[in-house]
């Protein structure tokens, strides 16, 4: 199947969501409900205070309708996101490991499921200070590009769906100095695509997706 112009640009947040929303989470039933049949397999029965996993959709629909409490996942707490960043602003430290769609998941239980969370202020905040620190590991990361590869472990989904239109237009970039330039001038012209890629990047990565 052909890809389209669009899906070589990207998703939307929205599209990333409705993907999320795949994913599985934990709710304490309010009401005794009976076995949901579902198209991936039965669900059920609940039968409070017992915990179910269903899909974060089902979750969010229940939780709309008073029929559930949702359990906020262990790394969307205050104690967990404040030992991320702190990992996260050791020098020379990786990306750490988050779920895929962490962004997507957090903005849907903050949005939907707010008085499940504990100190869901701080959890905002956390999670806006864990983003700005992850971009600002992305903009030198990709300031250190080459032409052979980019590797940057433990990117979410929707990080990677931020810097994925500048990809092919920089490696492009890179093969063409790789192919024109010789040693020396090699390093000149980089040095000038990197200010000039750092530049696209502040644009690209200015507005947040929590804010």
């Amino acid at each position: 199947m052909a890809i389209t112009h669009r899906q070589q640009e990207g998703f939307t947040m929205p599209e990333l969501e409705y993907l999320a929303q795949c994913e599985s989470i934990s709710i304490v039933p309010l009401h005794r409900m009976d076995r949901l049949e579902l198209v991936r397999g039965a669900i059920g029965p609940f039968r409070p205070p017992q915990k179910t996993e269903v899909p974060l959709w089902l979750a969010v629909m229940l939780k709309r309708t008073n029929r559930c409490r949702i359990v906020a996942p262990k790394w969307l707490s205050y104690e967990s996101l404040r030992d991320q960043c702190k990992e996260e602003e050791r020098p020379d430290s990786l990306f750490t490991k988050l779920p895929p769609h962490y962004l997507e998941i957090a903005h849907i239980l903050l949005t939907f499921a707010e008085d499940d969370l504990v100190e869901p202020q701080n959890i905002r905040r956390l999670l806006q200070d864990l983003r700005e620190v992850r971009q600002s590991k992305t903009r030198e990361g990709l300031k250190m590009l080459n032409p052979l590869q980019l590797q940057m472990d433990n990117l979410s989904l929707a990080e990677i769906n931020e810097i994925r239109p500048l990809f092919k237009h920089s490696f492009d970039m890179l093969r063409h100095v790789d192919a024109l330039a010789s040693a020396t001038e090699e390093s000149q012209q980089q040095g000038q695509f990197a200010d000039r890629l750092y530049s696209e990047m502040d644009d690209t990565l200015g507005s947040s997706y929590l804010h």
